[in-house]
């Protein structure tokens, strides 16, 4: 119920009705680091909204990763929100980048409450708008940007005081290319003295 209230609170839900059936409908779950909220081609029965913690949304092509975004406090998939209207599966995985609380709500409610309560219609709407406005900044980004670019951008948002503690393997996957790859340019951005490499750790100096 605590978390339930932290998300009506945060995107104020005042119809009463509405709220009555959040609580009757609505539920939270854990998931722990590394489990799987969702799963490429399974089906979707639930709306999942992170109340706290972290997913990454991917894509697999073969052996490759692809990141689509990540999901934080307050946050859902929009490619989950979408199967709330047309029954089908899902075209991505997600997995729990930390302990994480899950809001889940019963995909046969969405479309309905969207339909009748303007604060859920408001969400879904903007969930829209701000996913896409993501997923098409990431697509440029994926397209139109060297891979060195992305990856020291990368480095420093991920860093926690100017260190990140990533193996190359576990970049590579992130940035959806190979090890040998994501070494070599971490090699090069040492020697223009951006980075100091150490074991599965790489301090930023810039």
């Amino acid at each position: 119920m605590e978390y339930l209230q932290e998300f009506i609170k945060y995107y104020h839900i005042t119809e009463e009705e509405l709220i009555s059936e959040l609580k009757e409908h609505a539920y939270s779950t854990i998931l722990k680091k590394g489990e799987y909220a969702i799963k490429e081609d399974e089906y979707i029965t639930l709306l999942k909204i992170v109340v706290k913690g972290r997913i990454r949304v991917y894509q697999q092509y073969e052996d490759k990763e692809i990141l689509v975004y990540y999901l934080r406090a307050m946050e859902t998939c929009i490619l989950s929100l979408s199967a709330c209207f047309e029954h089908c599966k899902s075209n991505v995985n997600a997995v729990a980048e930390e302990d994480t609380v899950l809001l889940n709500i019963p995909v046969r409610f969405v479309k309905e409450w969207s339909f009748n309560y303007r604060s859920w219609h408001d969400f879904t709407i903007n969930t829209f708008r701000e996913s896409l406005t993501i997923m098409s900044f990431n697509y440029s980004k994926l397209a139109f940007e060297p891979l060195k670019n992305r990856l020291l951008d990368y480095i420093i948002q991920e860093s926690s005081d100017s260190t990140l503690y990533l193996s190359h393997s576990q970049l590579a996957k992130e940035l959806g290319t190979t090890r040998e790859v994501i070494s070599r340019i971490l090699k090069k951005l040492e020697q223009e003295k951006k980075l100091v490499l150490g074991q599965k750790t790489i301090k930023v100096l810039i």
